[in-house]
């Protein structure tokens, strides 16, 4: 998402939603958040330690926000240039967000040249190879 957001730089605006933290068990020294502060430190820390380039916004302590918008990990969003949602993906991959810019790029040239266009709804479903594995409830 990083590169992305500085191959986009000047075309599209990337946020970082930081709601919370992915896997504290896994990683001790980036433990469940206890307050906002804490939240707050860690996030500051996780854009310097990458040198993101996207603005991050942080979420309440109780994940406000990543509820609001569905509650799932990794979510990505592209909003057009008028607040409408113009691509919205379960998962983060690369290539689907790169094909959604560019398809809104277009989208807005094609209305700003007069063009009349009609938005429909389309839903994929796509599958991506992961090494991850979902902790058992064993």
């Amino acid at each position: 998402m990083d590169q992305l957001a500085r191959d986009y730089a000047g075309r599209a605006h990337f946020l970082f939603v930081y709601a919370r933290e992915a896997h504290p068990d896994d990683f001790p020294a980036w433990p469940a958040h206890k307050s906002y502060e804490q939240k707050l430190a860690q996030a500051r820390a996780l854009r310097e330690r990458f040198q993101s380039p996207r603005q991050f916004l942080i979420d309440s302590l109780d994940g406000d926000v990543h509820r609001q918008y569905s509650g799932r990990p990794n979510m990505s969003w592209v909003i057009d240039h008028t607040g409408r949602i113009a691509f919205k993906g379960g998962w983060t991959v690369a290539d689907d967000l790169c094909a959604a810019l560019e398809m809104t790029f277009d989208v807005r040239e094609m209305k700003r040249a007069g063009q009349r266009l009609t938005p429909y709804f389309k839903e994929v479903m796509a599958f991506h190879q992961s090494d991850f594995v979902p902790h058992s409830k064993e």
